[in-house]
């Protein structure tokens, strides 16, 4: 059986995030293993601020600062959560991008060689999910490595 040696955290800064980082830890740390922890900047999310800033034509709005200031304190958040749910003594880093979540989650598995996958399956939110599906059920369909998913709901 293959060792885990790289494992990917896909945090949305939701309320579960510290358990899916815990979780990845555990896992870490009995493989020795590093962790990954991604966040991706929805595509969404820029194009309906972009679409408002359009729309208000008094208004001067930069896109690429928006990212900038975002992926700064996006980066900080995980910073914050890591220091606080992984052990020191565990090799962690950062990924913050920007685009359509399992898709950036995907290429981060290939570009980093995960072995593995830790993600939150919070099921359907909106009617969106409910037509096209989930970030984590897109990534259980498309995934070339394994996935440790963690339904956290509490009913």
């Amino acid at each position: 059986m293959k060792t885990i040696q790289r494992i990917v955290a896909a945090i949305d800064f939701s309320v579960y995030s510290p358990k899916i980082l815990e979780s990845a830890a555990g896992i870490a740390e009995r493989n020795s293993a590093e962790i990954v922890a991604v966040n991706i900047i929805n595509k969404r999310l820029f194009e309906s601020i972009q679409k408002e800033f359009d729309d208000d034509h008094l208004c001067v709005f930069s896109l690429d600062k928006f990212i900038l200031d975002e992926t700064r304190r996006r980066t900080e958040n995980l910073q914050d959560l890591l220091a606080k749910w992984v052990p020191k003594q565990i090799a962690t880093r950062i990924i913050i991008r920007g685009g359509v979540p399992f898709e950036e989650i995907l290429k981060v598995v290939d570009e980093e060689g995960a072995d593995l996958i830790v993600v939150n399956s919070k099921g359907r939110t909106n009617f969106q999910d409910y037509m096209y599906g989930t970030t984590s059920e897109k990534i259980f369909a498309h995934s070339p490595v394994s996935i440790l998913s963690l339904n956290l709901r509490t009913w």
